[in-house]
């Protein structure tokens, strides 16, 4: 009880920090206003017809938190209720309310998009795919069913993908089907990571789900815009972050034979690559100039780290810093081409942390010395006010 008090705290917290802002906004508009009168910048009118503007967007934030908080405390105590009394409640009525409560949704879904109520049908839609995952649980929970974790997902997605590709038009959409996605993917791999055969190309659909999710938001979603920029980021922040960890392999030994193993298994994630590539040129749906250093620079890094047999010392951990600055030296480059200001200071970040780590790699035990530390963090601080530096002025290039 204690826990449920404080997290009602917390929201309570949550929904006056943004009334207040709310109010910090207004005065700040206010303050403005004034200011562009006597400047002469606008007239008194003018003024007059933006603050209406801006009054008539005004939500009410703390009616909404006061509601939110009231369905959040009712919604608890039926779960609490429920959970209670589990064990003695019937099979079939346990398996029926699940089933009205996923056809409200459902109904909700339709009803939405029916009226153009965008958000009915988001929440509605997200709140769908929860119930059938839940579904899923029950089902087996029933009649006891047992299996590999990936046996339950794989139906939630073969279930959910038409409607959330179909109807999803938020971000919430996108992130909740993209984490699904790879989820379910990452489940198959890892729990037959050691067969082989056919299922080399389950590994490497489960290497190209962060790609999957690229080419897809690389499609002409012309009125769902927001879903495709949640499809990509999910799928950009992963692609890359991941094959930037997977660098660290040159400090490792990669045999012929498991380089020969991860070529078959980088098949899939080239093949995926390459229509994700063409879907890009094809529609345009972001900078030309992104595509090849977010899809193929990283493709071809991982391919260089996991194909390449090669012996762990300084050569191959030398060849694995310069291809990973290189590609994030590219990544840049396009980046502040197309006006992609946050990922261009991501690649120096990322640049800068390598070569914060390539320090200890030279130095070794010496680094975890005190004048090693001292060393360390000196270099850490001017990489950082050298990132800052950098960031600001290309902020002013581009102003």
């Amino acid at each position: 009880m204690t826990v449920i008090i404080y997290k009602l705290r917390d929201l309570s917290l949550v929904w006056t920090g943004r009334a207040h802002s709310a109010t910090v906004r207004a005065m700040s508009l206010e303050s403005k206003l004034d200011t562009w009168v006597a400047a002469g910048l606008i007239d008194t009118d003018t003024a007059a017809r933006i603050r209406a503007h801006e009054e008539a967007g005004d939500r009410p934030y703390v009616l909404w938190a006061i509601i939110g908080l009231g369905l959040f405390a009712l919604a608890l105590g039926l779960a609490l209720i429920v959970a209670a009394n589990w064990d003695v409640i019937a099979d079939w009525l346990k398996l029926g309310a699940h089933l009205a409560l996923t056809a409200a949704a459902a109904a909700a879904v339709w009803f939405g998009a029916a009226r153009g109520n965008r958000w009915l049908k988001e929440g509605a839609l997200f709140l769908l795919a929860a119930l059938v995952l839940a579904g899923i649980a029950l089902h087996s929970q029933v009649y006891q069913l047992t299996g590999p974790m990936w046996q339950a997902l794989v139906p939630w997605l073969l279930l959910m993908t038409p409607a959330m590709l179909i109807a999803g038009s938020t971000r919430l959409v996108a992130y909740g089907w993209s984490g699904m996605l790879l989820w379910t993917l990452a489940a198959l791999a890892l729990e037959n990571e050691h067969a082989h055969g056919l299922w080399y190309f389950v590994h490497g659909l489960a290497i190209a789900g962060p790609l999957i999710l690229i080419g897809l938001s690389l499609l002409p979603w012309r009125s769902r815009l927001s879903f495709a920029d949640g499809l990509r980021e999910v799928g950009v922040l992963l692609w890359l972050g991941g094959v930037s960890l997977a660098h660290f392999v040159w400090a490792g030994t990669v045999t012929p034979t498991e380089a020969g193993d991860m070529a078959v298994r980088l098949v899939v994630p080239v093949v995926v690559a390459a229509g994700a590539v063409w879907a890009g040129r094809r529609w345009r749906m972001i900078p030309r100039a992104m595509l090849l250093p977010i899809i193929a620079a990283p493709m071809a890094a991982l391919l260089l780290a996991t194909v390449v047999p090669h012996a762990d010392g300084w050569p191959a951990r030398l060849a694995g810093a310069l291809i990973y600055m290189a590609m994030w030296g590219l990544i840049a480059r396009a980046a502040i081409a197309s006006g992609w200001r946050a990922l261009f200071g991501v690649a120096v970040a990322a640049v800068g942390i390598r070569i914060f780590i390539i320090y200890f790699e030279l130095f070794g035990s010496l680094a975890t010395t005190g004048a090693g530390l001292i060393i360390g963090g000196v270099l850490l601080i001017a990489l950082a006010l050298g990132w800052r530096r950098v960031f600001a002025l290309v902020g002013r290039a581009r102003a």
